[in-house]
């Protein structure tokens, strides 16, 4: 069986890194995928972990943020407490630290409200690190424990395997990348990083989608689509989807039938694809399809 990409396809896409103006550092990454790879990287690295959060806040109890000398990966709200976490961390201050209501730090106001709990830890266990990072490696969850009075699940990135060609597909790419997914290509047209080629249409490569997967098909020329969209809805993916029109689905449907494909299998592929129908511009279609993905990710309680 044909394996993804490397597990460190995102490092190697070489994007350019955000700039954290308020601490003049770059930033990598926020999930804790990352923030974990960046804590083994430099092991002199601070973790920090939200562990409660009430009221609006930017992120979610289990984010994850990591302070080293000279670089961050992550954040926490994206704004002051992010500054002033990143002074403590820097200077060696360890603990648990209240942002908001309730909160010492009384110059330190949330605009949205509410109270943000962080836990500072300022020599991480490398071998818990080394576990996580092996098991989301794997695309397996990984149950995160902090000193036996915290604990987070973490879950691998959603994925996006993108079958396809032409201008839709790279805006796909560069849009679910820049968004911190993972992301698998899939083409028969060379492809200027990590991808699968595709060599005939009859005979698709076998791959190991998972449960976290989307698979998107962006081909005009749909004789690629029968046999890539039949091992796509057979498998465990979450979302199937292809773009072209209501026609054109139609169409597909029917190839999929003459195939067996059975009708449940064939009403679960979303096309046209993407939540704004009709779009016309390939950065405008990516927009959309990364949106309706999310959204079906979020209603699965994925997110």
């Amino acid at each position: 069986m044909l394996s993804y990409p490397s597990d460190r396809l995102a490092e190697r896409i070489a994007l350019r890194p955000r700039v954290d103006k308020l601490t003049s550092v770059n930033t990598t990454f926020d999930h804790p995928h990352d923030v974990l790879r960046f804590c083994e990287d430099q092991p002199d690295a601070s973790l920090v972990i939200v562990t409660s959060v009430t009221g609006g806040a930017m992120r979610s109890a289990g984010a994850m943020m990591a302070v080293s000398a000279g670089r961050v990966a992550g954040y926490i709200s994206n704004g002051c407490v992010d500054a002033d976490i990143i002074m403590r961390a820097r200077r060696g201050d360890a603990g648990r630290f209240v942002y908001g209501e309730g909160s010492p730090f009384r110059d330190i106001v949330l605009p949205c409200g509410g109270r943000i709990e962080v836990h500072i830890w300022s020599n991480p266990d490398q071998d818990l690190i080394s576990h996580a990072v092996s098991a989301l490696n794997r695309r397996e969850s990984f149950t995160f424990i902090l000193n036996d009075n915290f604990q987070t699940v973490l879950k691998p990135k959603i994925r996006f395997r993108i079958a396809g060609r032409g201008d839709a597909l790279m805006s796909l790419y560069r849009l679910a990348t820049i968004s911190g997914l993972d992301v698998v290509i899939q083409s028969p047209d060379e492809f200027d990083g990590d991808y699968m080629p595709l060599v005939d249409p009859s005979n698709v490569p076998e791959i190991d989608d998972d449960a976290r997967t989307a698979v998107i098909l962006l081909f005009h020329d749909h004789d690629w689509e029968p046999e890539i969209l039949k091992q796509a809805v057979e498998g465990t993916a979450f979302f199937v989807g292809a773009m072209g029109s209501v026609r054109t689905h139609a169409l597909r449907c029917d190839r999929l039938a003459a195939l067996g494909v059975s009708g449940e299998l064939i009403e679960a592929i979303r096309g046209p694809i993407g939540l704004l129908p009709a779009m016309r511009d390939a950065n405008l279609l990516a927009v959309s399809i990364l949106a309706e993905v999310l959204q079906v990710a979020q209603s699965e309680g994925m997110l």
